[in-house]
């Protein structure tokens, strides 16, 4: 008698077995990818933020060349009308490659508004002179002066006019020190805004600048250097997503 020998079927996946499969798959994509668009929007902006650095400090390197040490430049504070434009025609329009120049202007394209990290609007005056660089990068500087110190402060734009315009996203503060009589190792040094102060003090809660959501964010430029030119655990990227109208 012969012998018949039974196969194993195995019992295909129902309709909304296969449905919850599909829709397990479409979660995990879309946290993986947004993880991946997130680590390469924070790559781009630590590179276009170091090469910024990089060409402001190899500027002035280069001024001081032309123009002599630091301690000679004609610094004027500046609330005087035309000073901080003064400062850049003579000090940096040589040195710089110069996409447009726009002066005091902050009409069109030339206005500098933006939000703080916090959501804070904020518009620079006219006091701060303006210009674009070849590579788009949008800054604005104004110089400070009085007895005791110089220096010229620069909001920098790395992507100019093109999206977002937030503080810790893509605005970042810098200074340049011309002289200061407390501190005069930071003479002729090109710093990120907050540099003096150590990594905890920048995200905590007690000063105006801090690289923290409740804040301004002006020390956030700091944060990534100290952080060797990274956006790691700690820093407020997800909360610095305001646009401006």
């Amino acid at each position: 008698m012969k012998n018949y020998k039974y196969k194993n079927f195995k019992r295909g996946n129902t309709l909304s077995e296969t449905l919850i499969t599909l829709v397990i798959l479409g979660i995990v994509f879309v946290l993986t990818a947004g993880t991946i668009v997130a680590d390469y929007k924070k790559n781009e902006t630590v590179v276009r933020l170091k090469k910024m650095y990089s060409t402001m400090t190899q500027a002035f390197k280069t001024s001081e060349g032309l123009n002599g040490n630091v301690h000679s430049w004609e610094v004027n504070d500046g609330i005087v009308e035309n000073a901080s434009y003064n400062f850049y025609k003579e000090y940096l329009s040589t040195v710089l490659s110069i996409a447009k120049d726009c002066k005091n202007s902050t009409e069109d394209t030339c206005d500098f508004e933006f939000k703080e990290l916090n959501g804070t609007p904020r518009s620079l005056s006219s006091l701060w002179a303006r210009f674009f660089l070849n590579d788009g990068a949008f800054v604005a500087i104004q110089t400070s002066s009085n007895d005791d110190y110089k220096v010229v402060y620069f909001y920098i734009d790395t992507n100019g006019k093109k999206r977002l315009n937030v503080v810790a996203r893509d605005i970042f503060l810098f200074e340049y020190w011309i002289q200061n009589n407390k501190h005069p190792d930071w003479e002729g040094q090109f710093f990120p805004y907050g540099h003096e102060y150590s990594r905890e003090q920048l995200i905590t809660e007690e000063n105006d600048n801090n690289c923290n959501r409740l804040k301004n964010g002006n020390y956030c430029s700091s944060l990534i250097i100290k952080d060797n030119w990274q956006i790691i655990k700690g820093y407020p990227w997800a909360q610095a997503r305001y646009v401006v109208q």
